[in-house]
């Protein structure tokens, strides 16, 4: 009997043991049963967010999940809510109000978006308040949160859009990219205010430019979306060419740069893109492999409109032997907009315009592959 009663006395504390503080914003619900809608205070502000954690026990992989710009944590949730059976705790913040061009929008606080450096990330935001150094202590916070509260075996992070932005401005903190096994990005590259603050030798407090840490990472773009436009390269190009000048339209802006950079007579050949210039700098940075193994997926977009139209290709650089260094894959969507791919499934054939490859697989399967994932049956 004082057995029973024993095990009655525990059995709440060890169900409970896994609940977060639930939100008190009755408009804050996540689109999924399988969620919990929860919330932390970080210096001042609440903070909210989704979790899923399996119920089967021992130590789990969890991975942080970061919604795009306009958007909240169920924009996630639909992506992630039918891999809830893969043994992996799900975490998916959403994201403070902040300023950029001239209004309030959900949006993750970043170099680029809208600090110019590492030390603008301390100014004042006047939308939801706190700095723009807020979103990298929130981090911190929910990851201390979980190690707290969860077995965790180790943490992984993507993201889409302005929440692809984001993570590679967590790989750029060293305090946070080593707390990291893997990190994903789609729809996001590295912009010029980041891969200037990458090579400062001074951050913040707190938070000191990542020179050492590399881990794997996967890289996702559409050759059409409008993030795959380097405006900074076109400017560069065009204004250091003195026989571009004078500039008097847009059309010289356009001849001058497609001469500059398309031309064999100047000896470039592949005109810089947000896609290439990222891939670039991961390759670098991970001091991966360079020589590229290259794959295609399978075209599945059968069917009249809107059926999918795109094609992916896959480049995979690989870890080095015997000196530091991490893989690198970079998947190329030909034609693909600013979405995310197999959103919409991916079987053929696809109802989507989209649906190739289903990012979020081989996300996954990327980091079980490099990351050392490893998710154990249930």
């Amino acid at each position: 009997m004082r057995l029973l009663l024993a095990l009655f006395l525990f059995l709440p504390t060890s169900v409970y043991a896994n609940q977060c503080t639930p939100a008190r914003d009755p408009e804050f619900l996540c689109a999924s049963r399988e969620f919990q809608a929860c919330e932390l205070e970080v210096n001042g502000i609440t903070r909210q967010y989704c979790q899923h954690v399996p119920d089967q026990g021992g130590a789990l992989p969890a991975v942080l999940s970061f919604h795009g710009a306009g958007g909240k944590a169920n924009a996630l949730v639909n992506l992630w809510r039918v891999q809830t059976e893969q043994s992996m705790i799900l975490v998916i913040p959403t994201a403070l109000e902040t300023r950029e061009g001239g209004t309030c929008s959900f949006r993750w606080r970043q170099v680029g978006t809208p600090a110019d450096d590492w030390q603008d990330l301390n100014s004042q935001d006047d939308c939801a308040g706190g700095t723009w150094r807020n979103d990298l202590e929130f981090t911190a916070a929910l990851m201390d949160k979980l190690e707290q509260d969860l077995a965790i075996s180790d943490f992984y992070a993507m993201g889409f859009s302005n929440g692809g932005g984001f993570i590679y401005q967590l790989y750029m903190a060293e305090e946070l990219a080593k707390r990291f096994a893997g990190f994903a990005a789609a729809g996001a590259g590295m912009d010029k205010q980041k891969l200037e603050a990458a090579v400062q030798d001074v951050g913040i407090n707190g938070y000191t430019p990542n020179k050492s840490t590399l881990r794997p990472f996967l890289f996702q773009m559409g050759t059409e979306d409008k993030k795959n436009i380097a405006i900074e390269e076109v400017v560069e190009a065009v204004d250091s060419n003195p026989a571009c000048q004078p500039i008097q339209s847009a059309k010289d802006v356009m001849e001058c740069f497609s001469f500059t950079h398309l031309s064999k007579s100047v000896g470039v050949y592949d005109m810089p893109t947000r896609r290439t210039i990222t891939r670039d700098w991961l390759l670098n940075f991970n001091n991966a492999d360079p020589h590229r193994h290259e794959s295609l997926y399978p075209n599945l977009g059968q069917g009249s409109a809107p059926a999918d139209k795109t094609m992916t290709v896959r480049e995979d650089y690989l870890q080095k032997r015997d000196v530091p260094s991490a893989a690198v894959t970079v998947l190329t969507t030909l034609d693909g907009g600013h979405d995310w791919p197999g959103w919409g499934g991916n079987r053929a054939p696809c109802p989507s315009q989209n649906c190739d490859v289903d990012l979020m697989h081989e996300i996954i399967q990327f980091w079980r592959a490099h990351g050392g994932m490893k998710l154990p049956i249930p």
